[in-house]
C-alpha cells in the first residue's frame, strides 16, 4: 500500500507526457496554428483523461515556447515571428556545436556506428518520398544520436526543446527538394567529419547547416504576410 502514490504518480507522469507529445505534434504540424486557443476541457474529453494531465502538458509546452498560459484566455498557441526563429536557430548556434565537439571526444566505435545507421535512414526517408513529419522526425534523430556521447543530459534536453521549436519553421521550407539535397550533403559531410573523430570540421560543418537553416526560414518568413515582422 506504501508504494501506491508513487504509482499513481508515475502513470500520471506518463499520461501527461502523451498528451503534451499529442499537442506539440499538433502545434507543430500547424493543426494548432498560431493564436489557437487551447481549451483544456476539450482535449481531456477527446482523449478520455483528466483535465490534470492536460494541465500538466500545458504547463510543460509553455517552458518549451510552444505556447502561453493567460489567466483568463488559458492556453494560447505562440505565433509565428521572425524574432522568434532568429531565438531559435542563434541558440542552436550556441549549443549545439559545443555539444558535437563534447560528443565526439566521449564517442565509441558504437556511437559512431549509430550515427551512420541515423544518416542511412534519414537517406532512406529521403528517397522514399517520406512525409515533412517523418522526415523531420529523422532529421532530429541524427542531430540528438551525434549529441549523445556526450553525456550532458541537461544541455540535450535543452537541445530537443529547441529542436521541438524549430521544427515549426521548418516545415515551412522542409518540401523544398533544394533545402533537402543540401541538408543530405550537409549531413553526409558532417558524418564523415565525425567518424574521423575531427571536432573541428564537425563543429565548422555543423554551424553552417546551422545557419543557411536559419537564413532560410527568415529569408521564408518574409515572403510571408500573416507573419510577425515578414
Amino acid at each position: 500500500m506504501a508504494n501506491k502514490p508513487l504509482e499513481l504518480g508515475i502513470k500520471r507522469s506518463t499520461v501527461t507526457t502523451a498528451v503534451a507529445d499529442m499537442i506539440r505534434q499538433r502545434i507543430i504540424s500547424g493543426d494548432y496554428p498560431g493564436g489557437h486557443q487551447i481549451r483544456q476541457e476539450a482535449v481531456a474529453s477527446e482523449i478520455g483523461v483528466s483535465r490534470i494531465p492536460v494541465r500538466e502538458a500545458l504547463m510543460l509546452l509553455e517552458a518549451e515556447g510552444l505556447l502561453v498560459i493567460h489567466t483568463h484566455r488559458g492556453a494560447v498557441v505562440s505565433p509565428l515571428t521572425i524574432a522568434d526563429a532568429k531565438d531559435i536557430f542563434d541558440s542552436r548556434l550556441l549549443l549545439e556545436p559545443f555539444m558535437l565537439k563534447q560528443a565526439i571526444e566521449e564517442a565509441t566505435p558504437d556511437d559512431i556506428a549509430k550515427v551512420k545507421a541515423a544518416l542511412g535512414d534519414y537517406e532512406k526517408g529521403l528517397k522514399s518520398g517520406a512525409s515533412p513529419a517523418e522526415l523531420s522526425a529523422l532529421n532530429w534523430t541524427l542531430h540528438t544520436t551525434m549529441s549523445m556521447p556526450a553525456k550532458r543530459p541537461r544541455t540535450l534536453t535543452l537541445l530537443q526543446s529547441l529542436y521541438s521549436s524549430a521544427d515549426r519553421y521548418l516545415r515551412l521550407q522542409i518540401d523544398e527538394k533544394s533545402a533537402q539535397t543540401r541538408a543530405m550533403e550537409d549531413h553526409v559531410a558532417l558524418t564523415d567529419a565525425y567518424a574521423r573523430r575531427d571536432a573541428v570540421a564537425a563543429a565548422r560543418l555543423l554551424k553552417k547547416h546551422i545557419a543557411e537553416a536559419r537564413e532560410d526560414v527568415i529569408s521564408g518568413l518574409k515572403q510571408k504576410p500573416w507573419i510577425a515582422g515578414g
